[in-house]
């Protein structure tokens, strides 16, 4: 069995934590789990309702609950990627999620992890990086934090996504959701009646005749019956979401905070419907026949070397 030390950064004192697999959050109001594998949130137990908010990760439907997408988001095309004019083979959303994280610091309240790259990693990623991924507890929220450091003198390529899946209520579907959506650079209280969105072929790339507006009533969609027919995943583009959330008889249940973050995703899988899942993304899947460089590609982020990049975004349970 593996076992963790992990360093208490307000005792300074060092602690077992289980098995060095799993890691556990805990207050007043939620317990949180994060796993060494892929520095995965697994668990979010709302004490307080006496339910959990977070998809189980039934292996028969959907057997994640929010991976952390790294080096890419989405999908590229034809499972691969060109860079320097050399063709390497990518798995949709990365490798990070199937990679063990090595556990860092660790206490009640926040727990962070680090992934580096490794010769397999550099055989089809050819960058020198440092992931860190860390979890802080505060009262009712969740807050997901990323930090990428480039380890070499050259330009670094990547994208970074989150893709967390909130479970139905027990005796609700997703037909019993609707959507709130604040808008960037809006005041409380103030909608827009639509948004923009890409949307990905059945396939998995975007495609432009694809794209649309989502009508929303006072900032509000409800989620019907067929509502993933029109996108199979609902993209939003140019920043134009800073937060969503899912509502339930008329009350938030969960909103997820992404001010700044240039693309949010939309997804479930409607015929079996346990979980809707709210994406917060740098980064987007590969056009529909997109063949050119990886510096090109929509969405890519250029870290200069041995430069440092780093963004979070927050789960509140209501």
């Amino acid at each position: 069995i593996l076992t963790s030390f992990l360093k208490n950064r307000r005792t300074g004192e060092y602690i077992v934590k289980q098995d060095g697999t799993l890691f556990t959050l805990e207050n007043d109001e939620l317990l949180v789990t994060v796993a060494r594998r892929g520095a995965e949130l697994t668990r979010i137990y709302d004490k307080k309702a006496d339910r959990e908010v977070l998809w189980c990760a039934e292996p028969s439907v959907w057997n994640r609950h929010a991976p952390v997408l790294f080096p890419f988001v989405g999908k590229c095309y034809e499972g691969a990627y060109v860079h320097d004019g050399k063709e390497y083979g990518m798995t949709p959303h990365g490798f990070a999620r199937d990679m063990d994280f090595e556990p860092l610091l660790c206490d009640m309240d926040e727990c962070w992890f680090r992934l580096k790259d490794t010769p397999e990693t550099y055989e089809k990623y050819p960058f020198h990086f440092e992931v860190e991924i860390g979890h802080r507890l505060e009262g009712r929220t969740i807050e997901v934090m990323w930090k990428v450091a480039n380890r070499d003198s050259g330009e670094m390529l990547f994208m970074m996504g989150g893709h967390p899946a909130f479970q139905v209520p027990e005796g609700k579907n997703i037909y019993d959701f609707t959507f709130e959506f604040n808008r960037r650079g809006c005041r409380e209280g103030q909608f827009t009646d639509c948004l923009h969105y890409l949307a990905p072929n059945a396939n998995g790339y975007e495609k432009e005749e694809l794209q649309g507006n989502l009508k929303l009533s006072e900032g509000r969609v409800p989620l019907t019956k067929g509502f993933f027919d029109t996108a199979l995943t609902y993209m939003f583009d140019e920043a134009q979401v800073s937060s969503v959330s899912l509502m339930v008889d008329g009350s938030p249940y969960v909103t997820l905070e992404c001010s700044d973050f240039p693309y949010l995703g939309i997804w479930t899988m409607e015929a079996t419907h346990p979980f809707v899942c709210l994406e917060p993304w740098y980064g987007i899947c590969a056009s529909d026949g997109y063949k050119g460089e990886l510096k090109d590609r929509r969405g890519i982020i250029s870290l200069p070397g041995w430069e440092n990049w780093q963004k979070s975004y927050q789960i509140r349970v209501e």
